[in-house]
């Protein structure tokens, strides 16, 4: 028996590229020296149009960069998530549960060294993240080009750049999919009613299966 089930594993690395760069903020978990986890945001780079190698940076005082060069790695990058309640079903018989969207990635560290790979890849970090917080203000994306003088090179030795080279890239879409039509209908239905971002998300996806 594989787990996750089949229903539930979304093959369209498409889809996957689209909710990693969506979320960039993921999960980054090691175990080269105990288990650890910081949350950091990556840049995700694709080779024929597939999620291939991830860019990041963490504090050179965090843990996790001690002993990360060849490490294996795990990152997470979650996707909308939202609670099912029985009640929002037609067989109110079954438990609550929640549905969401994840792409879990395995690979190898990388570390790598040099201002100019840092200045791409807060570069990148800021054309991926800024347009998503467009309704905030009105001023250009950040660029390293508006840094103060002499700021990143006082930065970079304080930083550990690495990148992880993906060796396995799976998406998780838990969205009912166990659940007969008329129960996914009528919990697509509460979700939207929902003033939760996530759970309206969650709704217009399941829908899209149906």
């Amino acid at each position: 028996m594989t787990y996750p089930p089949a229903s539930r594993t979304e093959p369209d690395m498409a889809q996957a590229l689209q909710l990693m760069r969506e979320h960039p903020f993921a999960h980054f978990i090691t175990a080269h020296d105990g288990l650890h986890s910081t949350r950091i945001p990556f840049v995700t780079d694709t080779q024929n149009q597939r999620p291939a190698q991830l860019r990041g940076h963490v504090n050179a005082l965090n843990p996790q960069a001690h002993g990360l060069d060849a490490a294996p790695v795990l990152v997470a990058f979650s996707g909308p998530s939202t609670y099912v309640s029985p009640n929002w079903r037609v067989d109110k018989t079954r438990g609550g549960t929640y549905d969401y969207q994840e792409v879990i990635v395995r690979g190898t560290a990388r570390v790598v060294e040099g201002i100019e790979h840092f200045k791409a890849m807060i570069d990148d970090l800021s054309r991926l993240i800024e347009p998503q917080y467009a309704e905030v203000g009105d001023g250009p994306v950040w660029q390293i080009s508006d840094a103060t003088p002499g700021y990143i090179e006082r930065l970079v030795p304080h930083i550990t750049q690495f990148v992880i080279d993906i060796e396995h890239c799976e998406m998780i879409s838990k969205l009912h999919q166990q659940f007969p039509e008329e129960d996914r209908r009528s919990v697509a239905e509460h979700l939207m009613k929902c003033n939760r971002d996530e759970s309206r998300a969650i709704a217009k996806k399941i829908r899209q299966t149906l």
